[in-house]
């Protein structure tokens, strides 16, 4: 059984205190980006694009960081079986774009 290290990546979120379970499938799928700036960046677009459409509003959005489990025949099942969320060792967030 082959096993690498762990990877970080950036990716973002709705600010939701009340979701009990930040990886649970919601039906919008999470980009993810290889490095913090990229993924700010298209945070930013969003947000841009959003307060340009008449009637809506830009509701507050976490960008976040995180470290995979090392990436092993196991973990990469996991992945493909169970959602992002089994093969997230790691999560923080980096900041709140409100």
């Amino acid at each position: 059984m082959s096993q690498s290290g762990s990877f970080t990546f950036y990716t973002y979120a709705r600010v939701d205190p009340s979701r009990e379970d930040r990886w649970a499938y919601t039906g919008i799928s999470d980009i993810f980006f290889d490095d913090e700036e990229s993924a700010r960046q298209d945070l930013r677009e969003l947000r841009a694009d959003v307060e340009s459409e008449a009637g809506y509003t830009w509701q507050p959005m976490q960008l976040e960081k995180i470290e995979t489990l090392p990436v092993s025949r196991e973990t990469i099942l996991a992945l493909l079986n169970d959602g992002v969320g089994s093969f997230v060792r790691k999560y923080e967030i980096v900041e709140v774009i409100d």
